[in-house]
């Protein structure tokens, strides 16, 4: 009988998930090599990254709370208003809020800075598994092993491949053409993308401008375009959004003129009371930035010792903030279920691994629909496609106190089922919340709890009048979750 082969997995991805996945891979002691096509690790346009609780949750069991902490930003209080004159419609504390409920607030770092701190913190035997200018050119999957070939000649072997590569994944595209019994497309040909596109965002960084405080999140809506300004500590960001003429699923690159024309058009909309899109724009450090918001999700996520995570199979618009975070709860179900198989199989066969797969997909699958309605419905209320987008942001939410029941009865149900890993200590989490998560992690597995009903601010959390219910499930139905800022 041949010996079998150490298990090994390619991840192909270098990103926010793929370094995370690096740190996950490397404490359940499973062998790994990432492969990043960029010759840098930092992305050259630096935007906004937005921490939900459950990743603080990971951060805390892989040691890295602490180290994050210089480049965490809080978010104090989220403001809601018109992008034509600045007025406000309605104000929310959402930090407090969120650490009421889960232990831990929704924070924002500068995507460069979060990047850097997941590789720095990396040992120096997982930093040697990062290799760079690796582009993809084909995959190979045999009945034992995998192998992935790069434009540069080298050949990466291993068990399986995990794909975490982003929105216009290779291997995605390799592994559907596998699966349709087709040869991967050459790299220069653009397939087309699973996802739509409806929104472009233009984005920059600037300093805090003058008279403005610290942690706020100034969200100006109007006609099918709205603002972003978020105050960190040292720094700022901003954001215009516009919905396109027409949605399309075409990769569209953007110019400088495309950035300085889309500056001109909304340079007269607000991105605070008394602070224009001109005025904030002129305060920019380094190039602006234009991308397409992509939206949806692919069918299939495995195909033999293939899996995808992240953005290869998922793309939620950005006011939510939730791509990174869903992103690592991806990886977190995925090296979960592995462990367990490898536990038992060390080096597992297609046929179990296919299982372990399929049994990812389906756990990952059962939210998707209300995280991706929840990311879809805010886009679309801030930019007021519709005229009950528009009544819902400027009367209905703020007489409603919409945003808090929100976060209580959309947010907080998904929140608390988001899995842990399960072999390793947790140890900032507070003993007492008022929604209890229902993972912990424990030395033979993971524990289920079923959460006990709490009360929430001194009355029953289950106690809402038929008016108040009727009129808040009225609200979500039409613009969706106010609470959830855009801090991505």
């Amino acid at each position: 009988m041949p010996p079998q082969k150490p298990f090994r997995a390619v991840i192909v991805g270098g990103g926010l998930v793929g370094l995370t996945a690096a740190h996950i891979f490397f404490k359940a002691n499973i062998d790994f090599v990432i492969l990043e096509r960029h010759d840098d690790l930092l992305p050259d346009i630096g935007s906004l990254l937005n921490i939900w609780p459950p990743t603080f949750r990971i951060l805390d069991q892989l040691g890295l709370l602490d180290a994050m902490e210089p480049v965490l930003n809080t978010v104090k209080l989220g403001v809601s208003m018109s992008a034509e004159d600045g007025s406000v419609f309605s104000q929310l504390d959402p930090d407090t809020i969120f650490i009421q409920h889960h232990g831990y607030g929704v924070r924002v770092a500068h995507r460069p800075h979060f990047i850097e701190v997941l590789y720095q913190t990396l040992p120096d035997s997982a930093k040697e598994r990062i290799k760079l200018k690796k582009h993809v050119v084909n995959v190979k999957v045999l009945d034992d092993g995998v192998s992935v070939e790069c434009a540069d000649g080298t050949v990466e072997e291993g068990s399986i491949i995990i794909g975490a590569d982003g929105v216009h994944s290779r291997i995605r595209q390799c592994m559907q053409a596998l699966a349709e019994g087709k040869s991967p497309p050459e790299r220069s040909q653009l397939s087309k993308s699973p996802y739509v596109t409806t929104f472009r965002m233009l984005f920059g960084n600037i300093p805090v401008p003058p008279g403005q405080k610290t942690g706020v999140n100034y969200e100006g809506a109007s006609e099918r375009v709205s603002t972003q300004l978020i105050t960190g500590e040292s720094q700022a960001w901003i954001g215009v959004y516009e919905a396109l003429d027409k949605p399309t699923s075409e990769r569209i690159r953007y110019t400088d003129q495309d950035k300085e024309k889309m500056m001109e058009r909304w340079g007269h909309l607000y991105m605070a009371p008394g602070l224009t899109v001109r005025d904030a724009f002129a305060l920019r450090i380094g190039t602006p930035g234009l991308i397409s918001l992509e939206e949806g999700h692919v069918d299939s996520w495995k195909w033999k010792r293939i899996v995808l995570v992240g953005d290869a199979v998922r793309k939620l618009e950005p006011h939510a903030g939730l791509g990174y975070n869903s992103g690592v709860a991806d990886v977190v179900v995925l090296v979960n279920k592995l462990r367990r198989l490898l536990r038992t199989e060390p080096s597992p066969t297609t046929e179990a691994l296919e299982a372990v797969f399929a049994d990812y997909q389906s756990d990952r699958k059962k939210d998707e629909p209300k995280i991706d309605g929840m990311s879809r419905r805010r886009a679309r209320m801030t930019a007021w496609l519709s005229p009950m987008n528009k009544i819902m942001a400027k009367y209905i939410a703020p007489w409603t106190n919409l945003a808090y029941y929100s976060m209580r009865y959309v947010a907080a149900p998904i929140i608390v089922r988001v899995p842990v890993l399960e072999w390793l200590e947790e140890k900032g989490l507070p003993e007492t919340l008022q929604i209890p998560y229902l993972y912990h992690p424990m030395p033979e597995g993971m524990e289920l709890k079923e959460p006990t009903k709490r009360s929430v601010s001194g009355s029953s959390s289950y106690g809402l009048s038929i008016l108040t219910g009727t009129v808040v499930l009225a609200a979500l139905a039409a613009v969706g979750f106010q609470s959830y800022r855009r801090l991505h």
